[in-house]
């Protein structure tokens, strides 16, 4: 039996979401969501996440998707306020700063360390998994960063870490870089296909998870059309998210899972 982590990492970015992942959570349809707690919404969404985490028990895995990149969320420390105003970086400035060594290494730690703290404020917990939204994992030296604002907010136990998809030297090489610092990670495989039909998305389910690693991520997206999410995504998006959410929930999928001889991990 292959063991698959299907996550959902964008919990607390519009109120349908969150109610899309909470069910899926629920009926044992997901395996591990990852919390913005950049989002205005987290304060108020993470009490139902906690009382579904409560009922599956040791079903579903919770942790941060830490944010320092993208216009829909706010920075949570005076720190990077104060330094860069009340937006994040575009994905493309991390990456350009990481080869040249310029990263602001103390504004970005303050940022993750804050993140890391409002989680366990609320959540009453360390989060058991970790993630940078826009595969900024990617980048060691804000790898590096993660590590270091883990250390110094005292997390423990250590969260698993999910690196954004690459190939298999790449993933093998993070996973030993990680190690080293005494954290373990998750391979991660090809999201789920954004697609708008709901046949074409269970005919895509029967070959998606062939070929991964025990334990592999694959991130999903699903979701229920509401008024914010309706402003901050396309129209293509918010209904591909609702495909997503319908064929997770079904039947057929179980099936597949099933016949694939597959257990969400």
């Amino acid at each position: 039996m292959k063991r698959i982590t299907l996550a959902a990492v964008d919990y607390g970015l519009a109120f349908g979401i969150d109610r899309a992942l909470r069910d899926l959570l629920s009926k044992g349809r997901l395996s591990a969501v990852g919390c913005l707690v950049a989002s205005d919404l987290w304060s108020r969404e993470y009490k139902p996440l906690r009382e579904v985490a409560d009922a599956v028990g040791g079903h579903g895995l919770v942790g941060l998707t830490a944010v320092l990149s993208g216009e829909d969320l706010k920075p949570q420390s005076q720190r990077w306020v104060s330094t860069f105003g009340e937006t994040f970086k575009s994905p493309a400035w991390y990456a350009r700063r990481s080869v040249t060594g310029l990263l602001p290494d103390e504004v970005i730690v303050a940022e993750l360390e804050a993140q890391i703290a409002r989680f366990q404020d609320y959540w009453g917990g360390a989060p058991q998994i970790l993630t940078l939204r826009n595969g900024l994992m990617r980048h060691r030296a804000i790898a590096r960063l993660v590590l270091t604002a883990l250390e110094n907010q005292k997390v423990a136990p250590l969260p698993l870490l999910i690196y954004p998809q690459a190939d298999g030297w790449e993933a093998r090489r993070f996973a030993r870089f990680a190690a080293r610092h005494g954290l373990e990670t998750l391979p991660c495989g090809p999201r789920l296909p954004d697609l708008v039909d709901e046949a074409s998305l269970q005919a895509a389910l029967r070959l998606h998870f062939d070929g991964l690693p025990d334990r592999a991520v694959v991130v999903c997206r699903p979701g229920e059309a509401d008024d914010r999410l309706r402003r901050m995504e396309r129209q293509q998006q918010v209904e591909q998210r609702e495909v997503q959410r319908r064929v997770l929930a079904s039947q057929t999928f179980f099936n597949t899972l099933a016949e694939k001889d597959i257990f969400l991990y």
